[in-house]
Formats: structure tokens, C-alpha cells, sequence
């Protein structure tokens, strides 16, 4: 009897149970990256591993009566306790990936956002392009974080980034030199005499800030309302002639409100355009050969609806949305008197 507990003692069973949840644990980690993301602790797993499936062949190849599996038992746990800290590793690696994945292209899409407002102030074609190449790399980084690609997400999210940089740069140096333009003392002039006039005559004028895509709307140190707006897809120029599509910079008035079914633009203020010095700049333009021969200075301005489109459109003309305008309309009336500079200079309203 004694001998029969000897042999059942001696056989044993090959620990196949905790090899199995070995290799499940390497399966993890290589779902993970773990050769690639945490090398050394992986390595030494698999070395592991290796040690216990080597111990388990040696022990099978014996006779049944001398098999000894306590130190394969031992091998298998060491290689369970290492797989699962390769797994834990790679899964720690893998999880930091994708969180700073995330972070960057969510800084990416933040910057965006900041950068295409910025640059609707300028238009230089090169900030634009810039800012859609970084808009595609955006919807790239997104694409490749939805399939787990957290390293190629980075990598996009970093050209974007990269991108909206260079987009900032050039959008700051035209908004700078822009601020330095030579007819700011034009714009000074013209802001001061139009709030003067406002503070002595407790009246209502309208401001227009065209760098800031901004209507404002003043009566003597107050300011009544202030509204975005959309300007002429010619650029930041001054109105020179018919068909140039710029904005026309100056001092105006209300020469007329025209109610929805009276403009093709909802409603609109007609504005005195061309003034007098309108006139004298385009006749010096035109002698020097400036402007083209035919056509004169050009005329219809307003200030209507349908705008809030965020992108400049209008052939001239500064547009609001349809909102806006009603309530514009409540504040003015014929005569309202209108400045419209290139920008605010600092100092001259605050």
C-alpha cells in the first residue's frame, strides 16, 4: 500500500491550468504592444514561459512513475506572475499613448478654433491653406485614434499642430503691420470727430471696425449694442472703384431703411457712398491710372442681412444676420451718422 501512495505521489499532474493563464497573459500583452512598449519586463516574461514549457517537455518524456512537475509548478508561476506584469506594463504604455493621442488632438482642435477666428481677420490665402491642411490632419489624427492608432493620432495631431502655428505667426504679423497702416490717421480723425459729435449731440452713430468684423453701436459714452459682421470678399482694402468688391472706409449717414421685400437682403441702411472724398481719391486714382478707365467709383452701399456666415462675401457692403439687423434697425433711423476705418486704432475707443 505504501508503495502504491509512492507512485501516485511521484506522477503528478503537468500544471497546464496555470500555463495556459501564462500564455493568455502574453496573448494580452502582445494585443497590447508589449514587445514594442515595455520591452525588458516582456522579454524576461516570455524567457519565463519559455523555462516552464521546457521544464513540462522534460518531465513528460520520463516514466510515469518518476515524473517530478513541483519545479515546472514553480517555473509556470513565475511565468504567470511575469506575463501578467508585461500585460500590466503594455497596458499601462498603450493607455498613456492614447490619452496624451487624445490631449493633443483635442489642443489641436482647441487652437483651430482660435486660429480660424483669428484668421478670418486677414486675407493672406497661405493662413487659410495652412489652417485646412491642419483641419485635414485633425480628421486624420481622429480616424486613427477611433482604430487604436494612438501613435499615428500623435503624429497628426503634431503636423497640425505645427500647422496652426505657422497660421498664427502669419495672422500676427498682418494684424501688426495692418495696425500700422498709413491711413490710420485717416481712421483717427474720422473716429474722433464722429464720437465728438455723438457726445455733444447725445446721437446715435454707428462704428464699424472692419479688421474686427465688429459693429458698434454708440450714443455719447455709451455703447448700445455691438455685432459681428461680414465685409466685402475683396479684402481689407479701401473702396476704390465699381466692382472691386472692397469695403468702403470713411464717414457716411443713413440715407434710407428699406423693410424685408425692399432689399435683396432682408433689410438694409443705404448708405451715402460715394461722399465727397470719396470722389476727390477716386479722381486722384483714376489720373494716375489706378483705376480702370470706365466705370466710376461705385455706389449701393448698405449695411443689410443675411449675413453671420463667418467668411467675407458681400460685394462691399457690411452684412449682419438677419437677427442682428432687426435688431439694428430698432437703433438708428435716416441720418444715423457711420464711420467705417480699417481698425480701432488703441486709445480711440474704450
Amino acid at each position: 500500500m505504501a508503495a502504491i501512495g509512492l507512485l501516485a505521489s511521484a506522477c503528478g499532474q503537468p500544471p497546464l491550468r496555470q500555463l495556459e493563464m501564462a500564455e493568455k497573459a502574453m496573448q494580452r500583452a502582445a494585443a497590447s504592444g508589449g514587445v514594442l512598449r515595455a520591452p525588458q519586463i516582456c522579454a524576461e516574461a516570455q524567457a519565463a514561459l519559455a523555462r516552464a514549457e521546457a521544464e513540462i517537455r522534460v518531465q513528460r518524456r520520463k516514466a510515469s512513475w518518476s515524473r517530478r512537475y513541483h519545479a515546472a509548478e514553480k517555473l509556470v508561476a513565475a511565468a504567470v506572475e511575469a506575463g501578467e506584469s508585461c500585460a500590466a506594463h503594455a497596458a499601462a504604455v498603450e493607455e498613456g499613448r492614447r490619452r496624451r493621442a487624445g490631449a493633443a488632438l483635442d489642443d489641436l482642435e482647441s487652437a483651430l478654433g482660435h486660429a480660424t477666428a483669428l484668421a478670418r481677420h486677414t486675407p493672406d490665402e497661405n493662413i487659410q491653406s495652412r489652417l485646412l491642411r491642419a483641419t485635414m490632419s485633425l480628421n486624420e489624427g481622429r480616424a486613427s485614434f477611433k482604430q487604436g492608432e494612438y501613435e499615428r493620432a500623435g503624429d497628426a495631431a503634431g503636423r497640425g499642430r505645427a500647422l496652426v502655428g505657422d497660421a498664427v505667426k502669419a495672422a500676427d504679423a498682418f494684424i501688426d503691420g495692418y495696425r500700422a497702416n498709413p491711413r490710420t490717421a485717416a481712421w483717427r480723425r474720422w473716429l474722433r470727430a464722429t464720437l465728438l459729435q455723438s457726445q455733444k449731440e447725445k446721437r446715435t452713430v454707428i462704428l464699424v471696425d472692419k479688421l474686427r468684423r465688429q459693429l458698434l453701436v454708440v450714443r455719447g459714452d455709451d455703447e448700445l449694442a455691438s455685432f459681428r459682421v461680414d465685409l466685402g470678399l475683396g479684402g481689407m482694402e479701401h473702396k476704390s472703384f465699381a466692382g472691386d468688391a472692397f469695403t468702403p472706409e470713411g464717414r457716411y449717414r443713413i440715407t434710407e431703411v428699406r423693410a424685408p421685400g425692399q432689399t435683396r437682403y432682408y433689410r438694409a441702411l443705404m448708405l451715402d457712398y460715394p461722399n465727397e472724398e470719396d470722389l476727390r481719391r477716386f479722381r486722384a486714382l483714376k489720373q494716375q491710372g489706378l483705376v480702370p478707365r470706365r466705370g466710376g467709383a461705385g455706389s449701393n452701399i448698405e449695411i443689410h442681412g443675411a449675413g453671420g456666415r463667418e467668411q467675407d462675401w458681400t460685394q462691399g457692403c457690411v452684412a449682419l444676420s438677419n437677427d442682428d439687423m432687426d435688431a439694428l434697425v430698432g437703433l438708428v433711423q435716416v441720418g444715423t451718422p457711420v464711420t467705417i476705418v480699417g481698425t480701432i486704432p488703441d486709445g480711440e475707443y474704450e
